[in-house]
């Protein structure tokens, strides 16, 4: 069964390569991915001196259910330099969340953030 995902995915630190790097992982993962346009955002809920994020969406279907999806992206993240102990000093190489899985929202606090709805918008997913 092909599911549907909606992932957010993030970075403050080597924001334009570590982007284009899962860009180009999520591509060979899900060939009919879509993405929207990076945008640069204000972190939120972050100490106050971290850096800003290049933030876009992902699009695409994909036959691995939701925990071996998000098993994956985790590793991703992982690869592009993720540690969850530099978390707390606002150090985000790469985040990657599901935020919408078929027709269940996941995230509904992310849904509304304007990169997310300007993504949907451009992917005609409103």
């Amino acid at each position: 069964m092909k599911n549907k995902a909606i992932v957010s995915i993030g970075s403050n630190e080597h924001r334009t390569t570590n982007v284009k790097e899962v860009m180009e992982l999520l591509k060979k993962y899900f060939p009919t991915i879509r993405f929207s346009t990076p945008q640069l955002t204000d972190p939120v809920d972050m100490p106050e001196d971290a850096k800003p994020f290049l933030n876009l969406i992902a699009l695409f279907e994909t036959e691995l259910d939701c925990e071996a999806l998000d098993a994956k992206l985790k590793k991703l993240e992982t690869k592009l330099g993720r540690d969850r102990d530099d978390d707390e000093e606002g150090v985000i190489p790469m985040d990657l969340d599901i935020i919408k899985w078929n027709d269940e929202v996941y995230k509904p606090q992310d849904m509304v953030r304007p990169y997310v709805v300007a993504g949907l918008d451009e992917l005609d997913e409103l």
